[in-house]
C-alpha cells in the first residue's frame, strides 16, 4: 500500500514539476485535438515579454461562433500554459448564445464537457442578464460556474477598457 502511494505521489510530483518548469505538459480539452508546433514556429518571446495575455471573447451565436470561441480559447491555453505564460480569458455570452449557458437544454449539451474543462483551466464565463430575460432562460438554469452580469456588451467594453483584446469570431 505504501509503495502504491509513493508511486502515485512521485508521478503527480513529476507532472507538477514538468508543468512548473514549462516542460512538455499540455492541457487537454474534450474534442480539441493536439496540433504539434514545429520547432522554430513561435512568437519570438513576445508573450514572455508582454504578459499576462488578456483576451475577452464576445459570443452571441450558440452555434459556430460559440464552438470556434471555445476551441480558440482551448488552443490559446494549450500554447501558453506549457510555456509558463500567464493568461486571463473571459468568454462573454449574450444574445441567442445564452441558450447554450442553460445547463438543462439538450440542444447545446454537447458543449458541457469543454465548457467545464475551460472553466477548470481558469476561463471565466459571463452571461448577459438582459439576454437571459429576452430569451426566457431562467437564471437558475445557468451553469454553476458561470457568472450573470447585467449586460454582455457593457462587460466587453469594460474588459477592453482594462486592456483585454477583444475577439468576436464572426
Amino acid at each position: 500500500m505504501m509503495i502504491k502511494r509513493f508511486g502515485l505521489g512521485l508521478a503527480l510530483l513529476m507532472v507538477a514539476a514538468t508543468a512548473l518548469a514549462g516542460g512538455q505538459y499540455e492541457p487537454s480539452f474534450p474534442g480539441v485535438p493536439t496540433v504539434p508546433t514545429p520547432p522554430g514556429v513561435d512568437y519570438g518571446g513576445f508573450f514572455k515579454a508582454h504578459q499576462p495575455v488578456n483576451i475577452v471573447f464576445g459570443v452571441s451565436d450558440p452555434g459556430r461562433q460559440l464552438k470556434e470561441s471555445l476551441v480558440n480559447a482551448a488552443y490559446t491555453i494549450k500554447y501558453l500554459k506549457p510555456r509558463g505564460i500567464p493568461y486571463h480569458i473571459q468568454i462573454v455570452i449574450y444574445g441567442a448564445a445564452v441558450n447554450a449557458a442553460n445547463s438543462f437544454t439538450s440542444e447545446y449539451g454537447g458543449y458541457a464537457p469543454l465548457l467545464e474543462t475551460l472553466h477548470e483551466k481558469g476561463v471565466q464565463f459571463m452571461v448577459c442578464n438582459n439576454s437571459l430575460h429576452a430569451m426566457q432562460v431562467p437564471a437558475d438554469n445557468v451553469y454553476h460556474f458561470m457568472k450573470i452580469i447585467p449586460a454582455g456588451i457593457l462587460q466587453i467594453a469594460k474588459m477592453q477598457m482594462q486592456g483585454y483584446t477583444y475577439i468576436s469570431n464572426h
